[in-house]
């Protein structure tokens, strides 16, 4: 297993070369504190309502990517040019990670310490500087950047309007980051019910905590890495985590209905959608399942490393889910 892990390593981290020139206009900004030093970028559209606060996205890049990168591929810009959103674009600095993974198989991190501290404050520096508003903040991420967007959803839920989550871990996937390789190709160590309870404690110790913690999920059928097992573990987490949230009892108070559609794809991968819909009528789960899809951005510029325009828009369908929630 050992071997098969290396090589699997080896292919999905393979140092790629790509000679193209961003026009994106972003502003630089870094963190630096007791938890070491973090670059991230910042975009403001145009034609921001003067005196008025904007929604924050946050988008959190996986392994081998960098801000921008992740920024052009996603085409996050293009929206939010067109929806009026500031967008936040942490980075990762290769002291802490040689491949710029973000580091959720650590325990320190499946809390409000480590580097979710770190993407706490880079947000705080963000909402004071540009104006944003603290009501209408929502993060996304991709695989190593989709695991701390799920760890940030159960450690401070209140700051997250909702989450997307593309091919990342469910919170506290593994207890000591020792099995790191099996969690990786097999799934989570940790039960969800147990990673649930543990989500509802890290985030006891606030006065506004929500009574719900809405998530879209995408992952590829055909990832050579990351197993589609995670996308399951990370609906039942935020399931049960959810669960707690409404009223402190696991007692499904917060489920109303579900359904299941699958989609042939004509001119994309074809691809499962679940829905999950909670008792005030709204979706508060919805997950994609996408054939032929590999440990990439569903639909994204593949120009840049980790994407697939064959797959599903999975931005215009995360930009859809963040506006049901006020964005």
């Amino acid at each position: 297993m050992k071997t098969q892990f290396a090589m699997l390593m080896s292919s999905l981290f393979l140092s790629l070369t790509f000679n193209v020139v961003h026009a994106t206009d972003f502003e630089t900004g870094s963190y630096q504190g007791m938890l070491g030093a973090r670059n991230f970028k910042v975009y403001v559209p145009a034609g921001l309502e003067k005196g008025k606060k904007a929604p924050v996205v946050m988008m959190i890049h996986g392994c081998d990517q960098d801000a921008e990168n992740f920024a052009a591929g996603t085409r996050i810009v293009k929206w939010a040019d067109k929806e009026k959103f500031i967008v936040l674009l942490p980075e990762q600095n290769k002291d802490y990670n040689p491949y710029r993974c973000w580091n959720w198989v650590l325990p320190v991190n499946n809390s409000k310490f480590g580097e979710t501290q770190v993407l706490i404050d880079m947000l705080d520096q963000v909402l004071k500087k540009y104006n944003g508003d603290s009501g209408k903040v929502y993060a996304a991420g991709m695989s190593s950047g989709a695991s701390m967007v799920n760890i940030l959803g159960n450690c401070y839920p209140e700051r997250f309007k909702a989450l997307a989550s593309h091919d990342g871990t469910q919170f506290y996937a593994t207890q000591t980051g020792m099995d790191f390789a099996d969690v990786v190709l097999y799934g989570a160590s940790v039960p969800a019910p147990a990673a649930a309870e543990a989500g509802y404690a890290c985030s006891a110790y606030t006065t506004n905590r929500p009574k719900k913690m809405p998530i879209i999920i995408f992952h590829g059928m055909n990832s050579p890495l990351m197993s589609p097992a995670h996308a399951y573990q990370v609906e039942n987490e935020f399931k049960i985590f959810n669960d707690l949230l409404d009223n402190g009892t696991r007692d499904t108070s917060y489920f109303g209905s579900k359904d299941v559609v699958f989609y042939p794809g004509n001119n994309t991968y074809g691809y499962n959608k679940y829905t999950l819909i909670n008792k005030q009528k709204e979706v508060l789960i919805e997950r994609y399942m996408i054939n032929d899809l590999a440990h990439s951005w569903s639909g994204g510029d593949p120009k840049y490393p980790y994407n697939d325009a064959k797959g599903p828009d999975a931005t215009a369908l995360v930009i859809d889910f963040f506006k049901r929630y006020g964005l």
